[in-house]
């Protein structure tokens, strides 16, 4: 079965909602198998890669680099008045082509309307990376620095005052919020999936054992391998899954499909490069908009004026939605959006033609008119 017939029948499955038997498992599988696939949409178009290069960056360690290099691609024109500019920034295991199948002509970011710039975060994809060869001598970065690196794309290598929108999910989300506290002069719009103000005990945790689970294999030798020590980021990926869905899912989908959908996730954290995936993830694990601001949240976040979609996913277990609603009230003018079911986490990431995709792509399109 192809790619396109998968997400034709997932489509056809998920929206007829639960049948019994047989189909019922069937229908389960071929969602999960839509969901996992989400990243494998093709484009409407190929986008050229881009790279643009900052002299001297400046960490917010105080370490300097001499040269970062951050990759981008751009779809669509910009518009005589420099205004139609919408910034994707992508989650933590993803890259700039984590919204593809979302970009396009009469898509929800349409081509025909804006001009879409998807930058790959530091650290990861194309842009500068500890896999790109200097492993742990790889400056310690933070969501502070990775929005400073895609601040400096946007005003000094595209020569942009002004965006119609940001869109971020969830470590996208954070450089958003970052990015919207500390210039709020560029972003008209804001739109956040999984957002939170700072990684609570629960995600920190998390991210500990995902980081351990990596270290204790013996190729990791402190982080200075030869080797890639890809089982240890099986495991990684391995004890990430169950907490990117809900209990309810766990308990709903068959055997076959829980154990396929447990290899993906081992399968996507073997494929980053180890000191690449515990830097990113190092990175989020410290991210908080407020307390290093010394101000309670409404007073941390008032920069953010600019009308900000949030949106939650019900039972959301790595990203709590409490944090989102609690964000909302701490926001100026903010929308908040729960989308229901249980897929958790996952169902942020949800491709089009599946209902949290669609609930998704409405809330977004209606706050972007």
């Amino acid at each position: 079965m192809s790619r396109d017939s998968i997400f034709a029948a997932a489509r056809v499955l998920v929206a007829a909602g639960p049948v019994a038997g047989v189909l019922g498992a069937w229908r389960r599988r071929l969602a999960g198998l839509a969901l996992l696939a989400a990243a494998a949409a093709a484009p409407a178009a190929q986008a050229e890669t881009q790279f643009f290069s900052l002299s001297d960056f400046q960490f917010e360690d105080g370490t300097v680099m001499p040269e970062l290099r951050i990759a981008y691609e751009t779809q669509g024109r910009l518009s005589p008045e420099r205004d139609n500019a919408v910034v994707l920034l992508h989650d933590a295991l993803s890259d700039r082509h984590a919204f593809d199948a979302l970009i396009g002509p009469g898509r929800l970011f349409d081509t025909d309307r804006y001009f879409v710039v998807t930058p790959d975060a530091v650290g990861g994809g194309e842009s500068s990376s500890p896999g790109d060869g200097s492993g742990q001598d790889f400056p310690r970065y933070t969501i502070g620095d990775a929005m400073a690196a895609d601040y400096a794309l946007i005003a000094r290598g595209l020569g942009l005052a002004r965006v119609r929108a940001i869109v971020g999910r969830t470590m996208g989300a954070f450089i958003g919020l970052e990015w919207a506290v500390r210039h709020p002069e560029m972003p008209q719009r804001l739109v956040l999936l999984a957002p939170t103000a700072r990684s609570d005990a629960n995600f920190r945790l998390l991210i500990d054992l995902m980081t351990s689970a990596i270290a204790l294999d013996p190729d990791w030798a402190g982080g200075r391998y030869e080797r890639n020590p890809v089982e240890g980021l099986r495991h990684a990926g391995r004890i990430y899954y169950p907490w990117s869905v809900t209990r309810a899912y766990l308990e709903r989908i068959v055997e076959d499909a829980l154990a396929e959908e447990s290899e993906a996730s081992a399968k996507a954290f073997a494929s980053w490069d180890a000191n690449a995936l515990v830097l990113r993830y190092a990175a989020c694990r410290e991210y908080d908009a407020i307390g290093g601001r010394g101000t309670e949240p409404p007073a941390a976040l008032a920069p953010a004026a600019m009308p900000v979609l949030l949106i939650a996913s019900a039972g959301d277990r790595l990203i709590d939605p409490h944090d989102a609603r609690r964000l909302a009230a701490a926001l100026p003018q903010a929308r908040y959006v729960e989308i229901p079911g249980d897929l958790g986490h996952r169902a942020i990431a949800a491709p089009p033609g599946t209902p949290a995709g669609e609930a998704i792509g409405g809330a977004i399109a209606e706050f972007l008119k």
